[in-house]
């Protein structure tokens, strides 16, 4: 991923303004035990290679002056009410410095522990990886066409071609859950009503009543 950059020989507030008119971001490129270069670059060709890192970590090389520079955009900064990207920040990393950069995990294939039922959870989105800039992934495709019901998968699961998580190997990134069974609501049983202490006084004394006139009779 490239991008072309220009140094800005002008500074100041009125000429921020007057880049960000012209279609163009304010830039700053900076790098260890380097001074802190002012540079701008075209806003079409920024969104457009904004649009391209979508999902991968934000590594890219910058061309400046016939030299390319191998960097990280390490913050964006927007007009809150446009919306509008207003300055970029980009870091200058050597090629045998180590850094840390949170690489997305993207889920590819089809479980058949979902077509079996179950849910796929998909814990972890990003984890941070350490190594040189030329090897870390930009982004880690976690294969699911084996994960079955009940079981997941783990960093310790997963390889990469350069660097190394900063997180536990046990660290869960993907499950297929067991969906929890829906017990059957029985109806409950109808408890025979009591009856009434004057019902049953009132029938004793008809029953009473009853055998006194067969007596009779």
């Amino acid at each position: 991923m490239e991008l072309v950059a220009y140094i800005r020989e002008k500074k100041g507030k009125e000429i921020t303004k007057k880049l960000l008119r012209e279609g163009k971001i304010p830039a700053i490129l900076y790098g260890r035990r380097e001074e802190p270069v002012k540079l701008y670059v075209v806003e079409k060709e920024f969104l457009s290679v904004l649009e391209e890192l979508k999902g991968k970590a934000p590594i890219l090389t910058l061309s400046l002056g016939g030299k390319s520079e191998r960097c990280i955009m390490k913050a964006i900064q927007k007009d809150p009410i446009k919306n509008r990207i207003i300055h970029i920040d980009f870091q200058k990393v050597h090629p045998e410095e180590e850094i840390v950069v949170k690489c997305p995990i993207i889920i590819i294939g089809t479980a058949p522990g979902v077509k079996a039922g179950g849910i796929l959870d998909h814990h972890l989105r990003e984890v941070p990886v350490k190594g040189k800039i030329d090897v870390i992934p930009q982004r880690i495709e976690v294969d699911v066409s084996g994960l079955r019901l009940g079981h997941s998968i783990h960093l310790s699961d997963i390889k990469i071609s350069g660097g190394h998580f900063l997180l536990p190997p046990e660290t869960p990134v993907v499950s297929v859950l067991v969906p929890k069974k829906i017990e059957e609501v029985k109806p409950a049983e109808v408890a025979p009503v009591a009856p009434e202490p004057e019902a049953v006084e009132k029938e004793k004394k008809e029953v009473k009543e009853e055998k006194t006139e067969e007596k009779g009779d």
